[in-house]
């Protein structure tokens, strides 16, 4: 029989896999979008600062949902939610620099939401199992 130590640490192992390549998925399609829109406005002029600040936003955007993310997988919640909080502000300052741009933001966050669902809610999935495994066992 598999321990619950054991169980638990294969889950998150695999998770960490699945959520990796959710994060690649989700970075091609986000950079596929973001350079269609960048050929667009490339026939008009635009400020090259505000370019740089949202690709800066975008920047602390994903470090801050993926440190957030793994540091909830250690069981620290609230170190988790306080990257998860700095995420979302990135966002909304990547958001509005977008907005300046020329982007449609409708996408940007859509994608944003999209993403961020899906890893928090496989944490969600993989402390359900784990709980259900758990609570089999007692």
């Amino acid at each position: 029989m598999v321990t619950d130590r054991v169980f638990v640490t294969r889950n998150v192992a695999v998770l960490r896999e699945a959520q990796n390549a959710l994060n690649v998925a989700f970075g091609a399609i986000l950079s596929a979008y973001v350079g269609v829109s960048l050929t667009e406005i490339d026939n008009r002029p635009f400020d090259h600062a505000v370019l740089a600040r949202f690709f800066l936003g975008l920047a602390v955007f994903i470090l801050c949902l993926c440190v957030g993310n793994s540091v909830i997988l250690r069981g620290d919640y609230r170190l988790g939610a306080v990257f998860l909080v700095l995420a979302g502000g990135a966002a909304a300052a990547a958001h509005h620099e977008a907005l300046v741009l020329g982007f449609e933001g409708a996408i940007l966050r859509i994608l944003s939401a999209c993403w961020v669902v899906g890893l928090l809610g496989s944490n969600a999935a993989l402390t359900a199992i784990n709980y259900i495994h758990h609570r089999n066992r007692i």
